[in-house]
């Protein structure tokens, strides 16, 4: 279960778990507090905010952050550990590895690895931001940042047909966040963007030293810039209403 092995992998250097749920219908509440997560339930407020409520409902100011996909893995939560038991670092945030499992093989050319990532801070010098669906940390003009170099585990898709309902709901909300901000779109993007995107993972990002994985994975990638282009194209011209 996704979310039993992320809460598991963090308990040994926690004080505090704070799961949110956003109304889910599994058993992912019964499953947090048996575990002994402090569970949330918060109606989705969107991928940026939804992160940045969890960070404010904390009681502690270090905050390691985890979406239900992910876990920390046996490196990263010793690299942790020793942190905490030192009071020598200047650093507020600190940047980790992601590392994908995907079609039962780990990932790791085509721009999906090391994937860096700042999912351990401060409170106090960082708060999550971007642009629905794609959230990233930003951080204080002052903070000081370090790299633990250790991998969070990510398992982004159980199969094709799931990682299709993905593109299709991510490209959604992308384009709808597009033209709230007046973002133009024009036919040729629709074309080029794509094949960009395929070009530089699959073969500047060197996807083809994995074989079909590989290509599969620089194929799905150029059919989600796709959607979310032809989808922001359809909605600034009014199709279908």
């Amino acid at each position: 279960n996704y979310i039993a092995d992320c809460i598991k992998s963090v308990k040994s250097f926690s004080d505090e778990i704070i799961v949110v749920d956003s109304e889910s219908l599994d058993r992912t509440v019964e499953i947090s507090e048996n575990l002994g997560a402090k569970v949330i339930v918060q109606p989705w407020l969107g991928h940026v905010a939804q992160k940045q409520f969890a960070v404010d409902s904390a009681e502690n100011d270090w905050i390691f952050a985890l979406d239900a996909d992910e876990r920390a893995s046996n490196e990263l939560i010793s690299k942790i550990k020793s942190l905490q038991n030192s009071d020598n670092f200047e650093e507020k945030a600190f940047f980790v590895n992601r590392k994908n499992f995907y079609l039962n093989k780990w990932i790791k050319y085509g721009g999906w690895y090391p994937e860096k990532r700042i999912r351990l801070f401060h409170r106090k010098f960082a708060k999550w931001s971007g642009t629905n669906p794609h959230d990233k940390v930003i951080l204080a003009s002052n903070c000081k940042t370090g790299d633990l170099n250790r991998d969070i585990i990510h398992f982004p898709y159980k199969d094709i047909s799931h990682h299709f309902e993905v593109i299709n709901k991510y490209s959604e909300i992308a384009a709808e966040e597009n033209i709230k901000k007046g973002k133009k779109v024009n036919f040729a993007q629709i074309i080029y963007k794509p094949i960009f995107k395929f070009f530089r993972d699959y073969f500047l990002k060197k996807g083809f030293l994995m074989g079909k994985v590989g290509f599969i994975h620089a194929s799905m990638g150029a059919i989600s810039v796709y959607m979310k282009y032809l989808k922001t194209y359809e909605k600034q011209n009014g199709f279908g209403k």
